[in-house]
């Protein structure tokens, strides 16, 4: 973990108005936020270059599918967290079975779920 002990969670959403509720909500729960990004080259170019302990991807950005970069984040053996309005089923197959919030969720449920994938001691 980074931070001084604080996990960093990378933030991938396009909506302002989400991106700022998720970037609050985080920051509210002590977490450090890197983001949010709101583009596929955007988002792909920060993992590289942000340390980071977790992903939270929505999965459809401005009609680019963020799938470039699950994959890259489950090769590199980062936990992510699906963000997205689709149904497990509407999910290529490799993506089913990873951890994934629906929206509309709020903030409760969306450090809950970071903490049952990532928990912090």
């Amino acid at each position: 973990m980074n931070a001084g002990n604080r996990c960093r969670v990378l933030v991938v959403e396009d909506e302002f108005l989400v991106a700022l509720q998720i970037e609050a909500d985080l920051l509210a729960a002590g977490y450090v936020v890197v983001g949010p990004f709101t583009s596929l080259a955007q988002s792909i170019s920060a993992a590289r270059a942000h340390p980071f302990d977790i992903a939270t991807l929505d999965l459809n950005l401005r009609g680019e599918f963020a799938y470039p970069l699950v994959d890259e984040l489950v090769d590199r053996k980062v936990p992510v967290l699906l963000l997205t309005g689709y149904a497990a089923h509407d999910l290529p197959e490799r993506f089913r079975a990873l951890p994934r919030l629906a929206k509309p969720f709020d903030g409760t449920q969306l450090i809950r779920k970071i903490s049952d994938i990532y928990p912090v001691s």
